[in-house]
C-alpha cells in the first residue's frame, strides 16, 4: 500500500463529499417544509380542539369536583349519612 496521496484522489473525494452535502441540504430543506406544515397542523387541532371544547361546556357543563356546592336549604330531606338523626 502506498503512502502517497494523489491529486485526484483528493479531487474524487471533494467531489464525493460535496454531493452528499448537496444531498443533505436538500433532505434538510424537505424536512423544514414538513416540520413547518406539522407547526401549521398542530395549530389547526389546538384551534378545533378549544372549540369543541367550547361547544362541549355549553351543551354538557362538567361540574368540576373542587368546586363548592352551594344547596338552597331544603326542609323535606332528612339527614344525610354521615350527618346524626
Amino acid at each position: 500500500m502506498s503512502d502517497v496521496v494523489t491529486a485526484d484522489e483528493f479531487h474524487a473525494e471533494r467531489e464525493k463529499l460535496e454531493k452528499d452535502r448537496a444531498m443533505l441540504n436538500e433532505r434538510l430543506q424537505a424536512l423544514n417544509v414538513d416540520r413547518e406544515a406539522t407547526i401549521r397542523q398542530l395549530a389547526m387541532v389546538a384551534g378545533a380542539l378549544q372549540t369543541i371544547g367550547s361547544f362541549l361546556d355549553r351543551i354538557d357543563p362538567k361540574v368540576d369536583l373542587e368546586d363548592e356546592i352551594n344547596l338552597p336549604p331544603d326542609e323535606n330531606h332528612g339527614p344525610g349519612p354521615d350527618e346524626e338523626k
